[in-house]
């Protein structure tokens, strides 16, 4: 009988259990469980069906969801179901065969007053919660309960995020999530085996596998998250920051190893990979981005927490481009891209980086990268504080970098390569330590444009740089700790080449080249020293034009900003004078070189030129005693030959020169319209030969100037209102020989120290008072010819009332002769001249005595023949006939004077009334005159068209001479 009471009550006791588990369990949990959790939680829950297995311990909930108060979503699953351990019931340990999870969903939402959705699932604080927790100690010892899950598996699992806090609301979906985990046990030296995967979006994954333990926690594992796209990432922060990621793809993967047993975590990552494609950062509300990065990658990555390293193996980008520019207040835009949004941001960044750089790491991070390859790199610079923005461009940057280590205290290989606005190419390849500063480059340059750089010009000079190309090529080195030699060295070469510069008001080419080139130089810095093997300067041409206005277009070059009429001037401290740089130039090439001159200012306008200039210049150097070999060659206006030869030293503190130059056969009528404006007379003919010879030593300048013309010949008066007053034809008539030829000598001293030293003015008036002597005394100017001053042959010095001279005047006449003849370009004028009182005086005793001879012949009968015209008479009878005269011309003055007047004082009254006729003077005058023609023309054998009578002249004198004037006149 007891028997089947057992059966039944066994049976009665598993329909029990089975009825409570079947039935009861769900029943509990949807009818009590539920709106529990809902009253706790104060949000609606709602579950579908709940199945639980007595047999197997098994728990199904479908359909299970929160909602919010407005009905929305808020989290739930499609299914969950938990299979329990049968050891769970027996030992102290909480066991699972498996939990599955399906289709689990969460809705996270972010309010716009910055409130998370799910902490309103938080039952709210009892009152006195917070102070009791906070008092209570927690309770110490007692293992954990071990937790053992055979297998743990979520899938399809859905996370949603929107933030409206920010300006822009912030959405994020991951979905699916896909949870392996098998055999985790929290029992110590377990290990599990584990797999997650997730799609974040489309095409983005994230996938997790490896082993973990969790007593003591240690894990390792391969971690892998691709194709997360950086914009929804980067919106989150977007208020934050400056700029906008446009797009862009992080993928990120690695073996790695946590262990949390020590007393530091030890987090090591190995085989890491890191790519970044598409990457493009632009301005907020602009189009164009300025940051497009299309690939990045970094292989083989390490990362040893404890040791604070990080290593990669090889680092690659290829394609990037940037756009660059500095805005009108100098700030360079990305500094304004990535700078924190927001004063707050930025007093939080000041502050912790004051903050990090207060407590610096005693054992700073290392970084180790084997090599750093940058491929086809593009930049595009513009400077937008020129008034006309600057734009260069550098394209195919190519730059790899071996052996970059942190901190850099080791040398670094460098190759580097790009072109530099599409034609320019540049290179760099050596090595590099940063800290200290050392390097040492082989620098490659070559058509790198110079007319990019314009901008950087203009505000300093009205000139456009329309071509001209830099080259460059040889090694530098710099060392910042350098005790024993320099901290900058440049071996190698320099060109400068195609250089083309204009006037930019009247695009006339101002200056050219075709090749500027430094050769063998070695530049050395601190202590600074410059040598140069050779400079070869091949087809230089400069253009110096006077504008209509009468200036010069190398003055209109450059700019003078305005002075601001509130600023003081300063006085500058004195300075102690710098210690020369030594220079030393072993050769200067100059090759076909040329310079031309044009005057517009002036009708017809002017132009000549300096072309075929060729030679060298041996041995230029800052020393003192240097004296360095000139020779050059060349033509002017393409015939006529020049040369320049001596010896200079202008780099040197005393600068010295000794040259001489020469011009020979210019052709003279390129001057001829400044002849016709400033002499009044155009020059139809002529060449010039300069022979100029200057010396400089110890500031003082000595200048030899001698100037030959020949066959100078002008043409007819130009009525220039600008022409000289001075007498020009007769001032080359007078230099001008009898070849046709005008030598003169224009000699210059002076001091170059002193401040009223201008070497031009005082040549201008050396010619100037060459000039003025033909004014004054144009005589002087043929001295040389006689072998005195000249001014000798301005008269002919007759005696009182004769027209005959003596032997001197013959020599002066003779003189003059040579003159004349040497100077055939000069005519002269004789101005017959006589004396009111000298020539009057002689004239008037020689009429006396042909009254007393007439008397003398009456009283003879006519018959006296001794008694000759100017002949003397005994005294006896003059006084007789004296006496006699005075008595008839005066006949009361004898009786009426007492006592009676001698023969001398009747002889004089009889002068004093005697009447000389003017004509009788002028005709002495021209007497004179024409006696002087005759002896020139007999006996000086000079063509009488050169020779002219001026109307006579009546002087004033005193003397007992009088003096017939001669001018020398231009024909």
């Amino acid at each position: 009988m007891l028997r089947p009471r057992i059966v039944a009550s066994l049976a009665g006791a598993l329909l029990l259990y089975s009825l409570i588990g079947f039935l009861a369990v769900p029943y509990l949990i949807t009818q009590y469980a539920v709106p529990a959790v809902a009253e706790k939680i104060r949000h609606p829950v709602s579950v579908k069906d709940v199945a639980f297995n007595p047999f197997t311990l098994a728990l199904t909930i479908d359909g299970l969801e929160i909602r919010e108060p407005d009905q929305t979503p808020l989290l739930g699953f499609e299914q969950f179901s938990v299979n329990v351990h049968a050891k769970t019931l027996l030992l102290r340990a909480y066991a699972f065969e498996e939990i599955r999870l399906v289709m689990p969903f969460v809705s996270m939402k972010v309010s716009a007053e910055g409130k998370m959705n799910l902490l309103g699932l938080l039952p709210p604080p009892q009152p006195g919660a917070e102070a009791a927790g906070g008092s209570k100690k927690p309770s110490g010892g007692g293992a954990s309960v071990p937790l053992e899950i055979g297998l743990l598996t979520i899938e399809r699992g859905i996370v949603e995020f929107r933030d409206e806090s920010k300006p822009k609301p912030f959405e994020l979906s991951i979905v699916p999530i896909q949870i392996s985990l098998r055999n985790f046990t929290t029992v110590r030296g377990g290990e599990n085996a584990y797999a997650f995967t997730a799609e974040i979006g489309k095409g983005e994954s994230l996938a997790w596998e490896g082993r973990v333990s969790l007593e003591p926690v240690e894990s390792d594992g391969k971690l892998s998250l691709s194709g997360v796209r950086l914009r929804p990432l980067a919106q989150y922060v977007q208020d934050r920051v400056g700029f906008e990621v446009r797009q862009g793809q992080l993928s990120i993967g690695g073996q790695y190893h946590i262990d949390l047993k020590g007393e530091a975590p030890n987090i090591v990552v190995s085989d890491g990979t890191l790519s970044i494609i598409d990457l493009a950062i632009g301005e907020k509300g602009a189009d164009a981005p300025v940051v497009s990065i299309p690939s990045f990658a970094i292989d083989g990555l390490g990362v040893d927490v404890l040791k604070k390293q990080v290593a990669a193996v090889h680092v690659h980008s290829a394609g990037a481009r940037f756009e660059v520019w500095i805005n009108p207040g100098g700030v360079l835009n990305y500094q304004q891209l990535f700078a924190a949004s927001g004063e707050p941001e930025r007093a939080a960044g000041k502050q912790q980086t004051e903050a990090a750089a207060v407590a610096a790491p005693e054992h700073p991070w290392s970084i180790d990268i084997k090599e750093v390859v940058l491929n086809n790199y593009r930049a595009i610079f513009e400077d937008r504080t020129l008034e006309r923005p600057s734009h260069l461009e550098i394209d195919g940057f190519d730059l790899t970098v071996k052996g970059l280590k942190l901190p850099l205290r080791q040398a670094l290989g460098v190759d580097v390569a790009f072109k530099l606005n599409q034609a320019g190419r540049v290179g760099a390849k050596g090595s590099v330590t940063v800290d200290p500063l050392t390097a040492d480059l082989d620098l490659n340059v070559k058509e790198v444009g110079l007319r990019p750089f314009q901008p950087y010009l203009d505000p300093f000079a009205d000139i456009d740089v329309r071509d001209g190309v830099l080259e460059l090529g040889g090694k530098l080195h710099i060392a910042k700790e350098h005790s024993r030699s320099p901290f900058l060295t440049y071996q190698g070469n320099l060109a400068v080449n195609r250089v083309s510069i204009t006037d930019r008001q009247d695009f006339d080419e101002l200056l050219s080249w075709r090749r500027l080139g430094l050769n063998r130089v070695v530049l050395d810095v601190e202590p600074t020293s410059v040598k140069i093997g050779e400079v070869v300067l091949q087809e230089p041409a400069v253009s110096l034009v006077v504008q209509s206005d009468g200036t010069l277009n190398l003055a209109q070059i450059a700019k003078h900003p305005p002075l601001e009429s509130s600023a003081q001037p300063v006085k500058p401290a004195p300075e102690k004078p710098a210690k020369p740089v030594p220079v030393n130039i072993e050769a200067v090439k100059l090759i076909n070189a040329s310079a031309t001159f044009r005057d517009r200012s002036i009708q017809p306008a002017v132009k000549v030129g300096i072309s075929e200039l060729t030679g060298s210049i041996k041995g230029l150097s800052s020393r003192e005693l240097a004296k360095a070999e000139v020779l050059l060659t060349g033509k002017v206006d393409r015939v006529a030959p020049l040369q320049i030869k001596g010896q200079i030293n202008p780099l040197s503190e005393d600068a010295y020169t000794d040259l001489a130059v020469k011009f020979e056969n210019v052709d003279l009528l390129a001057a001829s319209s400044y002849a016709g404006k400033y002499a009044g007379y155009p020059i139809t003919k002529g060449k010039l030969f300069l022979d100029l010879a200057y010396k400089i030593a110890k500031k003082e300048l000595a200048g030899e100037n001698k100037v030959l013309i020949d066959q100078l010949t002008f043409g007819g008066k130009t009525e220039s209102p600008d022409a000289t007053s001075l007498p020009v034809p007769l001032a080359v008539a007078l230099l001008k020989d009898r070849k046709g030829q005008i030598d003169v000598d224009l000699p210059v001293r002076g001091n170059l120290d002193d401040p009223d030293f201008k070497y031009g003015r005082v040549l201008l008036n050396t010619l100037l008072n060459l000039l003025g002597k033909v004014a004054t005394s144009p005589l002087s100017l043929v001295g040389a010819l006689i072998g005195g001053s000249g001014d000798e042959l301005r008269f002919v010095e007759f005696p009182a009332g004769r027209s005959e001279w003596g032997e001197a005047e013959t020599k002066k006449l003779a003189a003059l002769v040579t003159v004349l003849t040497e100077r055939p370009g000069l005519s002269l004028d004789i101005t017959g001249a006589a004396d009111r009182q000298a020539d009057r005086r002689v004239l008037a005793e020689r009429q006396l005595r042909e009254q007393l001879r007439q008397a003398k012949l009456k009283e003879a009968g006519g018959s006296d023949r001794e008694v000759k015209p100017d002949s003397p008479l005994p005294a006896e009878e003059e006084a007789s006939l004296v006496a006699a005269r005075f008595a008839q011309q005066f006949p009361s003055a004898g009786a009426s004077e007492k006592p009676a007047p001698s023969v001398s004082e009747m002889k004089a009254r009889l002068l004093e009334a005697m009447v000389v006729e003017e004509a009788a003077l002028r005709l002495l005058a021209r007497e004179r005159a024409e006696r002087i023609r005759e002896w020139l023309i007999q006996e000086g054998e000079i063509g009488e068209a050169r020779i002219f009578l001026v109307e006579a002249a009546l002087k004033e004198g005193t003397g007992t001479t009088v003096q017939t004037d001669l001018n020398l006149a231009a024909r």
